[in-house]
């Protein structure tokens, strides 16, 4: 029987990037999120390169959606190999002017969501039954800065909760993958959503690693910081973008950075 991997937070960036490269490994991809109509486009282009996918709507922060959502994935496709959890806010702002009632909204987002849902995963087999649980990280819990106030708080909100779900289960065949991803999409090569989509095999196939960087190792500064730099440099400005097409989809996407 075709292992399935759900994909929640499956977006047209590395969301769908992530579907395609299991469903490439063979695999059946259930993508989810919140807009039927977006997860439909998907689900179409994924079937026509031949790869066997469904979608599901559903909320990450309610627990009776997300509940709803394994229960007709068991119920169609069986018990699930593979949980991947991509949902994020990623909007950025300031520690002082940052309201609290965002910031919650956003803890709810990046971590609850989180926990919530591989509880659920969790609860569908015994542990014993080698599962994968793989959780969207990002560099900006490593490197926080001004920009990034309630993203970094999150995101290492997150981080401390993968590590201490994987501490758990480390006597168990549940492995639990944190993708630490250490860019803008779109922005490189490397940050390529079709290339950043193979972290996420390669943690599958290895099962060894609680936590895989991406791109590979340490980053002393956030990458949100090195952007910064570049905006503030108009001799290097015109290149950048030239070579890094990417960047404008994230500036309109976040009008806020350049106001900072």
């Amino acid at each position: 029987m075709t292992k399935t991997v759900v994909i929640l937070g499956a977006g047209s960036g590395f969301g769908f990037a992530i579907a395609q490269a299991f469903g490439q490994q063979g695999k059946h991809v259930v993508l989810a999120a919140r807009h039927e109509d977006a997860l439909q486009h998907m689900t179409a282009q994924l079937r026509a390169a031949d790869i066997s996918a469904d979608w599901l709507v559903a909320d990450a922060t309610n627990s009776q959606s997300t509940a709803d959502l394994f229960r007709q994935v068991v119920q169609h496709f069986g018990v699930p190999e593979t949980f991947v959890y991509n949902v994020a806010d990623t909007q950025l702002d300031r520690p002082r002017d940052t309201p609290a009632t965002h910031i919650a909204q956003a803890f709810d987002v990046n971590v609850l969501g989180a926990i919530r849902t591989t509880r659920q995963f969790l609860d569908l087999a015994d542990t014993d039954i080698p599962r994968n649980i793989l959780i969207t990280g990002g560099g900006a819990a490593l490197n926080p800065v001004k920009a990034t106030t309630t993203l970094s708080l999150t995101k290492a909100a997150l981080r401390s909760y993968a590590y201490s779900l994987a501490d758990e289960l480390a006597d168990t065949a549940v492995y639990v993958g944190l993708i630490t991803i250490q860019g803008i999409s779109g922005t490189s090569d490397a940050m390529q959503p079709a290339n950043v989509a193979q972290a996420y095999l390669q943690a599958v196939a290895d099962r060894n690693q609680i936590e895989l960087r991406y791109p590979a190792g340490e980053q002393n500064e956030s990458e949100f910081s090195a952007l910064k730099a570049v905006m503030n440099d108009p001799d290097r400005l015109q290149t950048f973008l030239q070579e890094h097409p990417g960047v404008n989809a994230f500036l309109q996407q976040h009008p806020e950075f350049l106001a900072d």
